[in-house]
């Protein structure tokens, strides 16, 4: 198991130095269990969570001198599997094909944030509001919100059968 741990922490380790971005600590994600069953959040519900998200970031990054990010449906089909896979495992990890993905929707600089929210339940914007404040909480997913040289950004999102709503950013320079 030791082994095993250290190769996981390894791996996490080199996707952070190729993305940019920041793993969820294997302490906060939720215990895998038998299968659960997965309510992919719908469309609609997906993409109010997305927009309000993308109000909040575009508004730090205007207070903080930079462009506005814009949405990219590529990036947004990317980040929703992305989530529908998670809720379907009931694990928060990065997705280790989001560079090649991200790569041949023709970006060339990409980072990818992810998390779970157990707590808002319902509202898009209470969702929305969670992941926000827990991405600009880390230095690392912060860093990938306030990068200057992203110019577009995705997000998916799906519920686990407990309840967890699971969350993918995919950040893009186009």
């Amino acid at each position: 198991m030791k082994n095993r741990t250290q190769k996981t922490l390894i791996t996490a380790a080199a996707v952070i130095a190729l993305s940019g971005a920041a793993a969820v600590p294997a302490s906060a994600a939720p215990e895998l269990g038998s299968e659960q069953s997965v309510s992919a959040s719908s469309d609609s519900s997906s993409q109010a969570v997305g927009q309000e998200l993308l109000s909040m970031m575009n508004d730090a990054r205007a207070q903080a001198g930079l462009s506005p990010l814009s949405s990219h449906a590529e990036l947004d089909a990317i980040s929703g599997d992305w989530s529908s896979q998670m809720a379907a495992s009931n694990s928060a990890t990065h997705n280790p094909s989001f560079i090649e993905q991200t790569q041949a929707t023709g970006s060339t600089n990409m980072a990818e944030n992810i998390s779970y929210d157990v707590e808002s339940k319902g509202s898009a914007h209470a969702t929305a509001q969670y992941f926000f404040d827990f991405w600009m909480n880390s230095p690392a997913h912060r860093a990938n919100i306030m990068n200057p040289d992203f110019t577009h950004v995705g997000f998916g999102s799906a519920e686990s059968g407990n309840g967890y709503v699971y969350g993918t950013q995919n950040f893009g320079t186009y």
